[in-house]
């Protein structure tokens, strides 16, 4: 008796444990808490993905701890759930999936990105979800235009846009595979994309029409939103899309990377060295002086900006108004 009682007994603790190694989560960096990756993530080339440095630094502290399981193990937690929201995505996913999670930038539009892999079809997909009213409304309107732009291939498709009580938004979508973009030159192929983009009639709860000619943008349209995948572009991270001034994302990819990223303030070298693809882009369009829209994308960006307390572009943006005598 006291042996079946000792082997019950061991069982459990055993059961126990394989649970607590199941659910333990390591996160990065080890000091933002950002990105939370699950036991095993090693054997999905996918997740390490999930995670994609620009600056140095930070690239080197990636490698470290992807490659030093002691250094890791340091920074793990088997109660990911205090403050990963589980138990909620759980409803939209099966029950073999490995999910990593990304708690995103806080802020009043801060929005958590789950990438999941099912181990028995081992097919992949992406989830946002977000909670704030500001956030669930850009998630939101990220699945209403993911639903309008089905038919281009360089688009994620869209498995679910679902809305709980007012509680929290989530959409699932596909996951677009490819190697990072950092900083590139605009060539024929990303001309190709912004025209489709412009020539889009899409619905979306985003309208910033002015008195100049506007047109259907990413809103975002930035490096980190893009992969290459067999020399084609893929975008993704369509929460700002909709209605915006002619050029809007031209800009948007010219200026924000080397505001942000690249830490330059340097705005006419910025604009000297890509004022041909300006003209090429609103020439496509009919358009001579393009001036008006540089004004414009200036005022917005700069209130954009301000709204969210984003002091790492305020200054940025401001220092462009000035400099084009932009109200």
């Amino acid at each position: 008796m006291c042996s079946e009682t000792n082997d019950v007994t061991i069982c459990i603790r055993i059961s126990h444990t394989l649970n607590r190694i199941c659910m333990r989560y390591y996160y990065f960096n080890p000091l933002s808490k950002k990105c939370y990756f699950p036991a095993g993530f090693q054997k999905y080339p996918l997740f390490e993905s999930f995670y994609q440095p620009y600056k140095f630094s930070a690239n080197v502290l990636w490698k470290l701890w992807r490659n030093l399981p002691f250094f890791r193990y340091i920074f793990s937690t088997d109660e990911p759930e205090k403050v990963l929201p589980i138990d909620q995505i759980k409803e939209y996913v099966t029950p073999n999936s490995i999910l990593a999670f990304n708690l995103g930038t806080i802020g009043v539009e801060q929005k958590i990105t789950v990438l999941g892999i099912d181990e028995m079809t081992k097919s992949s997909f992406f989830i946002k979800y977000a909670t704030s009213e500001i956030a669930c409304k850009n998630v939101t309107n990220e699945g209403l235009v993911l639903q309008q732009l089905s038919h281009l291939s360089f688009v994620p498709k869209l498995y679910l846009n679902s809305k709980e009580n007012n509680e929290f938004s989530l959409i699932k979508t596909s996951v677009l595979n490819g190697e990072k973009v950092t900083q590139r030159p605009v060539d024929g192929h990303t001309l190709e994309i912004l025209y489709s983009l412009a020539e889009q009639k899409i619905k979306s709860s985003r309208n910033y029409s002015s008195g100049l000619s506007c047109s259907f943008a990413h809103g975002d349209f930035c490096p980190w939103n893009m992969l290459i995948s067999d020399g084609n572009l893929k975008v993704y991270d369509w929460e700002l899309a909709g209605q915006y001034p002619l050029g809007y994302d031209l800009f948007t990819y010219l200026f924000q990377y080397e505001f942000l990223v690249e830490e330059k303030t340097r705005f006419e070298s910025i604009l000297n060295e890509n004022s041909k693809v300006i003209q090429e882009y609103f020439c496509h369009f009919k358009i001579s002086d393009w001036l008006p829209y540089l004004k414009e994308f200036a005022r917005l960006k700069y209130m954009f900006e301000k709204e969210k307390n984003n002091y790492d572009l305020i200054d940025s943006y401001l220092q462009m108004k000035v400099y084009l005598k932009t109200p």
